[in-house]
């Protein structure tokens, strides 16, 4: 009997172990506690259907220190399933003694560098310590991205593959065919990501505000439907009835400024779908939308394996590391531009995608291979790349002089009304603080 031991899994295992999905019995009392990532779920899910073991057992980054959670058995392999590990603000030094007790190879699929944007990374040392562990017990680390590699090279580990995401290679066929796209009448997937900043955005304004432009095109469509992506309040606006359910519409239309736009209301109240079970979400998608954009890297990754074409749109160093390497068609948020989903559509080049997906498709097979691990994934059609690929496929659109200035003058006067909501909020702010300290003083300012 073979068997596998992984690290940070994150959900539960189908009969078959061919499979992943969240045991949510009561979604309404599971997300009033808060969110929860199905892309995680959606990388698990890819990695079990590419492994071919008898038995799996998990256990959580979290819960790593606990003693009673390890491994009694001897496993043949341990797997770590990829994500954003390599931090500033992440240290995994908890994980140290359970990588020192665990015998045979520990193979990270997937781990990945997160931060704004590119920059040198100040790792914590308990993370830089754990990842030297692991690096020594397995022929190689697979890494997401050009980005990544450079940060396990700084702290003096060589031994990587760069592979992109499992999620990518959920098929498991060494190719992919890329389907036709009518940019005029394509049925559109969204995704949204309503909390962006900090390491997970170069700029969070443009980054939210392109989100809320995105959001208005795409809801004129009536085909068109939103994937909440494991989003608290879009997944409880799903399961929720009357009220409550308008209740949580509100606050998403009032995070993007989006009150009172009947069709983005349609598109949340109508249209809007969530899903726990990967397969299941894989399926509504091949069945339902021609193309996906958004702001959820997985929310495209579940059709783009399927042959349903993608653009990302980037933000962060996780999206673009990977929208680079397999050459998938980016709209960059720094460059600022109005939405327009049709030019967008028609001018996404799609050509290298197949071509550049085989090459990768390939490498990986030879990181599952080379590191020992029990696969199934098909004999690849291509070799290796001979250099990842470090330019994006950016998406250059012509906009016209009235697209640009309507764009533009609507984003000034928005601007400038949060800056005299704030001025606002700070005089009335100074006001109590004086009022508190002199109740005179803060009356005759105010008068």
């Amino acid at each position: 009997m073979k068997k596998l031991f992984v690290l940070n899994g994150g959900a539960a295992v189908k009969p078959g172990n061919k499979s992943a999905f969240l045991k949510i019995d009561d979604p309404l009392s599971t997300f009033a506690r808060g969110g929860i990532n199905t892309g995680d779920v959606l990388v698990y899910d890819a990695m079990l259907k590419a492994l071919a073991y008898d038995q799996i057992t998990n256990v959580q980054f979290a819960h790593a220190a606990d003693e009673k959670l390890w491994p009694t058995d001897d496993y043949d392999a341990t797997v770590i399933r990829g994500s954003n590990y390599l931090t500033e603000t992440v240290d995994i030094g908890n994980v140290i003694p359970l990588l020192k007790k665990l015998k045979g190879p520990i193979v990270p699929v997937g781990v990945g560098a997160q931060a704004a944007k590119y920059k040198k990374l100040e790792m914590p040392k308990g993370s830089i310590e754990a990842w030297k562990i692991i690096a020594d017990k397995c022929e190689t680390i697979g890494v997401r991205g050009v980005y990544s590699a450079e940060v396990f090279n700084d702290i003096g580990i060589k031994n990587i593959r760069i592979i992109g995401c499992p999620s990518f290679y959920r098929n498991l066929r060494p190719s992919i065919e890329i389907k036709p796209l009518d940019p005029a009448n394509a049925r559109v997937g969204l995704t949204l990501n309503k909390y962006l900043s900090a390491d997970y955005a170069s700029n969070a304004t443009k980054t939210n505000r392109m989100q809320r432009a995105l959001i208005e095109a795409v809801a004129k469509r009536p085909a068109n439907r939103l994937y909440s992506q494991g989003e608290r309040e879009e997944t409880l606006a799903i399961f929720e009835t009357g009220e409550a359910k308008q209740k949580h519409i509100r606050s998403i239309l009032g995070k993007y400024n989006l009150e009172g736009d009947k069709d983005v209301e349609a598109l949340m109240s109508e249209r809007m779908q969530a899903f726990f079970d990967v397969d299941e979400w894989a399926a509504d998608a091949r069945d339902n939308v021609d193309v996906l954009v958004g702001f959820r890297l997985h929310g495209n990754v579940i059709g783009l394996h399927q042959g349903i074409p993608a653009v990302f749109f980037t933000y962060d160093s996780r999206i673009r590391e990977l929208s680079t390497l397999f050459a998938i068609p980016s709209v960059e948020i720094e460059d600022y531009m109005p939405i327009n989903l049709e030019k967008i559509f028609e001018s996404a080049d799609f050509s290298k995608v197949q071509h550049v997906y085989r090459l990768n498709y390939a490498e990986y097979h030879r990181f599952l291979t080379e590191n020992g691990l029990n696969h199934v994934l098909a004999k690849p059609v291509a070799s290796p790349p001979e250099q990842p690929l470090v330019k994006p496929n950016l998406v250059k659109i012509d906009q016209t002089t009235e697209e640009v200035t309507d764009w533009f003058r609507g984003e000034v006067d928005f601007m400038t009304g949060e800056i005299e909501t704030l001025r606002s909020r700070a005089w009335n702010l100074e006001l109590k603080l004086r009022e508190k300290t002199s109740p005179d003083a803060g009356a005759k300012l105010a008068s």
